[in-house]
């Protein structure tokens, strides 16, 4: 069966001289994998369109058991993202949560949506990439089921005072000061300021189009990040190597300084 869809290339895997398998994120699909027969050539028609960052029109053929990929053109290319390695690791993370987190056959269009907006902003380098990385992992888990509950404490249900609340990581909820305080149970939790609250909410609820129509400041973007990686963390429950070699390349240029 032929079927026609569009996808960003988000992973590869080369399986003979010439061939490719690749893990694509679909719009109509989900995360598949499909043979790219002499796509390693130069000079083969559809090497710009299915390589590694690539967004294009796909055409496909459907086994039962297995995709071959029959023809690709190219919409978009992030090319330039290569150019940096820190930008590069990045969306390679970010491409190790959408296969973590999507499955084949399932609705994908906004999480391709998310994914390409984020590829964009780091390619222009327009949003500062600790803002951008927050944002993927807060709306890629919204999307994933794992919508955190950022309206009123979990416990008593006060939302009145919004200095006095924290968030829990394991349950993605928040709590009170008085409830965490009386909570015979050691509960995990990282207390949350105004802006740090109003970001999470933000990043959480607005709408898809102003998702990154915000600013905070280095401090206050550190605690979210630190939420939202951590969160994301423990919903997967999963080693991500591309996550530990960007940190561990921060803390190197850290160490630098």
């Amino acid at each position: 069966m032929q079927i026609t869809t569009v996808g960003l290339i988000i992973a590869e895997r080369t399986i003979s001289d010439n061939d490719k398998l690749l893990t694509i994120l679909t719009k109509d699909y989900g995360v598949i994998k499909a043979f790219a027969r002499g796509v390693k050539k130069i000079k083969n028609k559809n090497f710009s369109a299915l390589s590694l960052l690539s967004y294009s029109d796909l055409c496909i053929y459907k086994g039962q058991n297995k995709y071959i990929i029959n023809h690709a053109t190219l919409k978009k290319s992030f090319f330039k993202l290569k150019n940096d390695i820190d930008i590069l690791t990045l969306s390679q993370y970010f491409c190790e949560v959408i296969i973590n987190l999507i499955g084949e056959n399932q609705d994908s269009e906004n999480p391709l949506k998310l994914l390409l907006n984020c590829l964009y902003f780091l390619t222009e380098q327009k949003k500062n990439k600790s803002l951008i990385k927050s944002v993927f992992e807060l709306r890629i888990l919204s999307m994933s089921g794992f919508m955190p509950d950022l309206t009123m404490c979990s416990n008593c249900g006060n939302f009145s005072d919004n200095t006095n609340l924290n968030f829990i990581l394991q349950k993605g909820q928040l709590i009170c000061n008085d409830c965490l305080k009386k909570s015979s149970k050691k509960i995990h939790s990282i207390a949350l300021n105004c802006n740090v609250l109003a970001a999470l909410r933000f990043i959480t609820y607005t709408d898809f189009n102003k998702m990154f129509s915000f600013s905070l400041s280095l401090d206050n973007q550190s605690v979210v990040s630190f939420i939202t990686e951590k969160y994301l963390l423990h919903c997967i429950d999963k080693k991500l190597n591309t996550l530990d070699f960007y940190n561990h390349k921060h803390v190197g240029i850290a160490k630098r300084k």
